[in-house]
């Protein structure tokens, strides 16, 4: 079944048909029992074959739509290849725990939180809204991030207000070092509503991309309806195909977010360096800046800042120096005893950023 959303029956009749290839393909898998691991890992499993169903689920004949008070009811006759499908989800068992089990030193850690919202705005997390969690994580190994989900991080982010501002930013820092993104997710229950003896309810998806030290943002938010016979189930729904299609989407753009963050998991590809401290530019602006480039980092822009004019800031192409406490610690061994951390300031957006204090 699908909801007719503003007249598009067309759009309707794919979504039914989606939704009964979804059944199907779930019914062979097993995927609907109980235990996260294997629901999410399920969802995985559907979304791999949704992709390219020639195989694994063969039509028979024409399917035939209905229409009832505003949903589109498909019929259809399908033949699963139960061993196909099994095989899929074993493969995609495979894959995850190949990425769990990888050695992450260096890749892209990307923490993940997703929180659910009655029709009245309220917090409402729950068991559905961990295996979506669980899910999105798998999504990201898969992609080749290493994700976490910790707890008290998802609920520490989770319940704040859906833009992950700079103190959210900090809190992760400070709590998991090694976190250089935030995916963060809000599924929020528009309406629900009964009709012909059936549920209908409409869920915002609105997930957002966060670098945890530039802030640079990439954002998805769209609206996704399913029907169901249950009114519970069909929230549940709603929110699994909101988190499929999400991640398909935010996927794809992951890695184009993170290069402000880094490149390749830990490369930095354009850092601004700030260094305070600086009385003398000929002889102290001089050393720092040949420190910088015998530190693995390319000079590209020099500039003293013009509220301070003690402080030099410097943007590099740091590609082959590492990560960002190799960089720093690279600089740092140039001018043993001049230059020491400097005081960080959280709330600047844009590149990554080291800030180092001239002592000489």
């Amino acid at each position: 079944m699908a909801a007719i959303v503003n007249g598009d029956t067309a759009k309707a009749q794919r979504e039914a048909r989606e939704d009964a290839m979804r059944n199907c393909i779930e019914s062979q898998l097993g995927a609907k029992v109980t235990g996260h691991t294997e629901t999410d890992m399920g969802m995985v499993t559907v979304d791999r074959i949704m992709v390219d169903a020639d195989g694994y689920v063969k039509m028979k004949g024409t399917p035939k739509f209905t229409e009832r008070d505003g949903v589109i009811v498909c019929e259809i006759d399908l033949e699963a290849s139960t061993q196909k499908i099994a095989q899929v989800g074993d493969d995609v068992r495979s894959q995850i725990q190949n990425a769990i089990n990888a050695d992450t030193t260096g890749r892209t850690n990307i923490v993940v939180a997703v929180s659910g919202r009655d029709e009245n705005g309220n917090l409402q997390n729950d068991s559905n809204t961990s295996t979506i969690t669980a899910y999105l994580e798998d999504v990201m190994r898969l992609q080749g991030f290493t994700a976490h989900a910790p707890d008290e991080i998802v609920e520490y982010v989770s319940g704040l207000d859906f833009v992950v501002r700079a103190d959210a930013r900090k809190y992760v820092r400070n709590e998991m070092p090694q976190a250089n993104g935030i995916l963060r997710g809000s599924l929020s229950t528009v309406s629900v509503k009964k009709s012909g003896g059936v549920w209908t309810a409409t869920v915002q998806a609105t997930f957002q991309l966060v670098g945890t030290v530039s802030g640079e943002v990439n954002s998805y938010s769209e609206y996704f309806t399913a029907v169901d016979a249950e009114r519970i189930l069909a929230i549940d729904k709603a929110r699994r195909i909101a988190a499929q299609k999400s991640a398909e989407e935010i996927a794809k753009r992951a890695a184009e977010t993170i290069q402000g963050e880094t490149r390749g998991g830990v490369q930095h590809t354009k850092i601004l360096i700030e260094v305070a401290g600086i009385t003398d530019r000929t002889g102290q602006g001089e050393r720092v800046l040949n420190a910088i480039k015998n530190g693995s980092c390319r000079v590209l822009r020099s500039f003293y800042d013009k509220k301070d004019p003690t402080t030099l800031k410097v943007f590099v192409d740091a590609t082959n120096a590492g990560s960002l406490q190799d960089i720093i610690d690279n600089i740092k061994a140039q001018l043993p005893g001049n230059l020491e951390s400097g005081d960080e300031d959280s709330d600047r957006r844009g590149s990554a950023r080291i800030y180092l204090r001239y002592r000489g």
